[in-house]
């Protein structure tokens, strides 16, 4: 799973920022583009934080970039879509994603998630603290907002994501479809 892992963070930053930062990255680890890799070596968690230091970007804003990159990663995104009709369904079925996580990659630890909705906000906790997921998850509603064409504001406070949801329909969504293939033809 590992070597899967790294090679989505090297894809990540391939696609987002070039080979040549690619290329660079891989030079200073010390490892071939595109090689197996244990996580944190090579293109695993060292390689995000080498990443984001030459783009001159906090590590946790580079982390989720990786989430909401995630995203744009069709099967991926159908998983998430499955979670809910709208923004707000799949928000309230956060709490699910570890699960489904496990279903696609066993040995993945997902952190246990609670989501509860007050002050006009749902709010993302994470039961097993843990940064790194954390942002990553902020990257992922993130560009699952812009997937189901909702405005809101995304935040990190106090160790939960906050997310305001302005608008829930504020641009068109893009087109889903449960059976594969059919996006183009209906939306969910």
């Amino acid at each position: 799973m590992n070597s899967l892992i790294n090679r989505g963070i090297e894809e990540f930053l391939r696609s987002t920022y070039g080979d040549a930062l690619v290329d660079a990255v891989a030079e200073e680890a010390g490892v071939a583009r595109g090689s197996v890799a244990p996580l944190g070596a090579g293109f695993g968690a060292e390689s995000l934080q080498r990443a984001a230091f030459r783009m001159g970007k906090p590590h946790s804003e580079m982390l989720e970039d990786l989430g909401a990159w995630m995203t744009r990663i069709e099967p991926v995104r159908r998983l998430l879509r499955f979670s809910g009709r709208d923004f707000k369904d799949f928000l309230l079925r956060l709490e699910e994603l570890p699960g489904r996580a496990q279903l696609v990659l066993p040995s993945l630890k997902v952190p246990r998630l609670q989501v509860d909705a007050k002050d006009h906000a749902f709010w993302v906790v994470m039961l097993d603290p843990e940064q790194t997921w954390q942002s990553v998850l902020a990257g992922v509603i993130r560009g699952m907002a812009d997937d189901y064409g909702a405005l809101c504001l995304i935040s990190v406070e106090d160790g939960a994501i906050r997310i305001e949801v302005w608008d829930e329909q504020f641009a068109e969504g893009r087109l889903f479809s449960i059976q594969y293939g059919a996006a183009e033809v209906s939306q969910a």
